[in-house]
């Protein structure tokens, strides 16, 4: 019986749906909140909104999956959305054994 050559594997992440996240100016505090928009509702507090844009660009998790963002500026009106596309898999080829 023939067997069927290896398929490479995917990273599970890259079929997930990308990350949802609002961003929004704290007029009290002058901080800049970032919040998952997800079950979680994870927050962070950033000094500027380029900051927290920063952060989200650096974090690896946001590179494999990708995120949306919903910038709200100072005055509380919606300003713009910020897409965050993911990495492309770099799946390694298969090990080749000669007999």
């Amino acid at each position: 019986m023939a067997q069927c050559p290896a398929a490479p594997l995917r990273s599970m992440d890259t079929a997930m749906p990308p990350f949802s996240f609002t961003l929004r100016h704290n007029a009290a505090t002058f901080d800049w909140e970032l919040a998952d928009a997800g079950a979680g509702g994870a927050h962070s507090r950033h000094v500027s909104r380029s900051s927290a844009l920063d952060m989200l660009a650096a974090d690896p998790q946001i590179l494999l999956r990708g995120a949306t963002v919903r910038v709200f500026g100072a005055d509380g009106g919606y300003e713009r959305e910020r897409t965050y596309v993911p990495l492309p898999a770099t799946d390694p080829a298969p090990a080749t054994i000669e007999a």
